[in-house]
């Protein structure tokens, strides 16, 4: 997952505002009352969180599971002149040399977590490395958005010498999202064809909820894309926060 693709990823990502998506990230530390100085952002990706985060003075590790999408992230920081360590984890096996103040999980990255003992293990390690009185931030793309909006629909995008056929099935039973991903990148006058498939899992907020309770979460809260206002039955993306 995410290898040759990582590397056109940002490409099909430039309508992402991903200066908003860190602002919502800062308004829910407000709400708390948090400001801390280290965070860990897993499922990082190619670091458009991570190294704002960074670029406005936090302290940020970067975690992701592909090798591909962290080379990418590692090039950004370096080309902006930051200092941000990137490493290459399962989050249901998150190691980290110390505690920190914050950790995220944006953009998906518990959609892609298919078992619900695999993602009470990645809460519960998530856990162990937040210090007393931290907050973990993340959301999740919805089940509305993944089974209506996305399932069983065709899709197709087109950047500077790039295309993609997105191709998506999902499965009812499961709660699984096949996403077939074909990609035609230029090259000469020819264009190499590329192929990856990717799975996510259509989580529903009641059972995120008493996930987090159950690995010992506190002050529990679920938001919308829109401010701190609650989820409705039709919101494509939901936002959790969570005290430890």
């Amino acid at each position: 997952m995410y290898k040759d693709f990582a590397y056109l990823y940002d490409s099909f990502m430039k309508n992402v505002d991903y200066q908003e998506w860190t602002d919502k990230i800062e308004l829910i530390f407000r709400k708390y009352g948090k400001s801390p100085k280290t965070i860990a952002d897993l499922a990082c990706g190619t670091g458009g969180v991570t190294n704002l985060l960074a670029a406005r003075g936090c302290q940020v590790i970067g975690v992701d599971i592909s090798e591909d999408m962290l080379y990418v992230a590692r090039e950004k920081a370096r080309k902006s002149g930051l200092q941000v360590p990137y490493i290459c984890q399962d989050i249901s096996e998150l190691t980290l040399h110390h505690p920190v103040d914050a950790v995220l999980c944006m953009c998906d990255g518990f959609n892609y977590i298919l078992e619900e003992e695999k993602l009470k293990r990645s809460l519960d390690r998530i856990h162990h490395y937040i210090n007393p009185g931290g907050i973990l931030i993340f959301d999740i793309s919805s089940y509305y958005k993944l089974s209506t909006i996305l399932g069983n629909k065709t899709m197709a995008d087109t950047a500077e010498d790039l295309s993609l056929i997105w191709l998506n099935h999902f499965v009812k039973e499961t709660r699984l999202l096949e996403m077939n991903l074909t990609i035609f990148k230029k090259q000469g006058d020819c264009y190499k064809r590329i192929e990856e498939t990717q799975m996510q899992k259509a989580w529903k907020m009641g059972e995120i909820i008493e996930l987090l309770n159950e690995c010992g979460y506190l002050n529990i809260s679920a938001y919308s894309s829109q401010g701190l206002t609650p989820p409705g039955k039709r919101s494509h993306r939901i936002y959790f926060s969570a005290l430890v």
